[in-house]
This record gives C-alpha cells, structure tokens and sequence, in this order.
C-alpha cells in the first residue's frame, strides 16, 4: 500500500500517525507550518484541513476514516475488530460518540478562542461547551472505570480515536473528577507510538 500523509504536529493527523506506526504500515509523511489551508491542500481537500492521506492514488480524509481504513488493512496486528461483528458494532459507537458528542464542543470552544480573527469570535458559548462536553465525558468515564479499554477490553484503534478527543478536553482543563480518563490517558501514554501530545 502506497501511503502519503498531510499531518500537522498533534492536531487530529496525530490519530492517522499513530494509527500507522502501530500497524506498522509505511508512509511518506509531508508536515509544514503553512500546509493547512494551502493551495496544495485544498486541491485535494477543498476545505483545507488536515488530515488527509493518499492511499494508492485515492484520497481520504477525516481522521476517524483514515483510521479505520488502515486498520482494516493491517489485519494480522487486529487494531480493529471484523465488519459485521458486534465490536465493530461498538467501535462504531464510541468513534461516533467522542466526534459529535464531546470533541464537537472542544472544538466551538476553540474555534472562538484562536481561530477565527477576533472580530468573528463568540465567547458566550464556552461555559455551555464546558458543561455539553463533560456531560458526555463522564458516560466514557464510567465505562473506564470498569475497564481499560473501549471495545473487547484491548487496544484498538478505536482508543486512538477516542483518546485524541479525551486528551484534547484534559488540556482544555474538562477532566476534573474524572479519574477513569486520567487513567485511561496515563496507559495509552505508555505506548511506544503514542501520538498523544502530553504538555
């Protein structure tokens, strides 16, 4: 498999880098300050965001997507359980979840913060944000307080995924209380190819 990643440090391309290394798959990565929202970009993307892969001369993006997408490709390391099974079921749910359920007011926030230019900033939605995003937090962190991981009670790319949205609510300062997520964050730090920015 031919694979070409635009990536951005430890924005959402962090998933689709960490994703590869644990399925040991190679890939030509291509990271510059000004590639977001680039020419290059927006021909193959048009609303310029990253990630986006090629992979064998077709484009992919939405990090969740590109993710999945590798697993399937690397089945003997079984990042990620068979189509049609109940796990898939589950990963399905959780990736679904951490995306409109808790990064979506990750995102509001910080879109209005550093974003957009000043002038088109609403800052009267961060408390809301705040209170929509741990709402649904304290659901996963419940689960992980009974268990390590979110499907089968192992690894898969289903924790990249969902750790990326934990992770990014944690430096939003969104985990107070919640020991299940810190804990959770702890363990996928440990991994050798954890993409997770950790500051």
């Amino acid at each position: 498999v031919d694979i070409t990643l635009y990536e951005s440090d430890t924005s959402r391309s962090a998933r689709c880098r960490w994703t590869l290394l644990e399925a040991g798959l190679s890939f030509k990565s291509l990271s510059r300050a000004d590639l977001p929202t680039s020419d290059e970009v927006k021909a193959i993307y048009p609303v310029g965001k990253l990630p986006v892969a090629i992979i064998d001369g077709k484009v992919l993006f939405e990090s969740a997507a590109i993710c999945t997408y590798l697993a399937d490709h690397a089945p003997d390391i079984d990042l990620i359980a068979k189509p049609g099974s109940w796990a898939r079921g589950q990963h399905d749910q959780w990736t679904s979840f951490a995306l409109t359920e808790m990064e979506a007011w990750l995102w509001n926030t910080a879109v209005n913060k550093f974003i957009l230019p000043p002038d088109q900033r609403i800052e009267a939605g961060f408390e809301q944000n705040a209170m929509m995003f741990g709402r649904s937090a304290s659901v996963l962190n419940d689960v992980l307080l009974r268990d390590d991981y979110l499907v089968e009670n192992r690894f898969t790319v289903t924790d990249i995924i969902v750790s990326w949205t934990v992770n990014w609510g944690r430096r939003q300062g969104l985990l107070d209380g919640m020991g299940g997520l810190h804990a959770y964050l702890e363990r996928l730090f440990e991994r050798s190819h954890c993409a997770l920015a950790k500051d």
